[in-house]
């Protein structure tokens, strides 16, 4: 039902109609959750607020690909890539040595840091996957991921909090890779194309992991439960926490929120931040960066309007940034602008007008972050 409601809503966007059917995906609901993103009811699934009223061409070819997608996905999903540092005759119970934790974090932070030379577009903005699986570096990468399965977590814990934040924010951006390009790999292997978006990898951020210490970490946990301080993802609704009380190994690896980290996580989408590298002895520069970075990409003010345009991300993760209080949220956005950014200074003078402005937030392009397309 869902399916063919989705083909009513494509052929009225195709034909030039902006009104949809109502929808109802509730089946779906368990099966996809994109990084923050929430199955909404009715057309605003397919494009932003800030769109609703309107159907540019931009909003409508996004919202046909965003439903040509989702088709693709319920009609013939990608494989889960699953715990991707077992072999396949291994489980959680197989032991070997012993891994020093701060040396194997650096190790794996080089290694990516190679990877990225290799691979990733000078400015971040995309990946060369059908290059990363012949890489040297990915070679060293993969097989240095083996060695999670052997490090202590309180080991891991006992480092000091920066390093641990690096860690795991250069796992996540790793394991994604890792992560679409073994879907590109399946998909080769039965002679399907290659996915177009991560949304087509079925269960892709709740079930692509790492072992680490004897432990499963999937991207949801490495973001929700450990780098955002066991915030519950959005799709919970009426949680406190991500993590569970009987996932005391997890909660002993839980970090203090950083709202910064929205600006480096990379979910494999073209409108996801730019993939970076971290280093503990310099990431205060590199959260400061990637914030500026990022804001002076996706906040538009307009002052006539009264209006402030920010990316879905501020949106699903508004409760990081001080939401539902519009001018927290707005506060923590021009905090993060340059000083002498031209979009910083409209949104000072909204907010020093005390004018209460009405806060939208464009579509996401959650086509593929290809750096070859």
């Amino acid at each position: 039902h869902s399916v063919c409601l989705m083909a009513q809503h494509l052929h009225a966007l195709k034909h030039g109609r902006t009104r949809s059917p109502s929808l109802s995906l509730s089946p779906l609901q368990h099966r996809y959750r994109p990084r923050g993103g929430v199955f909404q009811k009715s057309s605003k699934l397919f494009s932003s607020p800030s769109a609703a009223s309107s159907s540019s061409p931009s909003s409508t070819t996004s919202s046909m690909f965003f439903v040509r997608t989702v088709l693709r996905r319920c009609l013939s999903p990608a494989e889960t890539p699953g715990v991707l540092n077992r072999d396949a005759e291994e489980t959680s119970m197989s032991k070997s040595e012993p891994e020093d934790a701060a040396t194997l974090a650096k190790e794996l932070n080089s290694a990516i840091l190679n990877l990225e030379v290799e691979c990733f577009a000078d400015d971040g903005s995309g990946v060369d996957y059908a290059a990363v699986p012949g890489s040297d570096a990915f070679q060293t990468y993969t097989e240095r991921t083996k060695a999670l399965k052997n490090v202590s977590l309180d080991a891991l814990r006992a480092l000091s909090e920066d390093t641990q934040r690096c860690f795991w924010l250069n796992l996540y951006n790793a394991l994604t890779v890792h992560g679409i390009v073994t879907a590109f790999a399946e998909a080769a292997e039965k002679k399907r194309s290659p996915p177009l978006s991560v949304l087509e990898i079925k269960d892709f951020w709740n079930s692509t992991a790492y072992d680490v210490g004897g432990v499963e970490f999937s991207l949801d946990d490495m973001e929700h439960g450990i780098l955002r301080g066991n915030r519950p993802h959005p799709t919970q609704k009426g949680a406190t926490h991500y993590f569970q009380p009987s996932d005391t190994e997890k909660l002993k690896l839980v970090l203090e929120a950083e709202p910064r980290i929205h600006f480096c996580l990379v979910c494999g989408a073209q409108s996801c931040p730019p993939i970076r590298v971290f280093v503990e002895n310099n990431l205060e520069r590199g959260l400061v960066a990637a914030a500026r970075g990022f804001c002076q990409r996706e906040v538009e003010v307009d002052e006539s309007r009264n209006t402030v345009t920010l990316s879905k991300i501020f949106d699903w993760y508004g409760v990081d940034f001080g939401a539902p209080d519009t001018t927290k949220l707005l506060t923590s956005v021009l905090g993060y602008l340059p000083d002498k950014d031209a979009q910083r200074a409209k949104l000072q003078t909204l907010l020093d007008k005390h004018a209460s402005p009405k806060v939208k937030y464009r579509a996401y392009e959650w086509r593929l972050n290809n750096k070859n397309t």
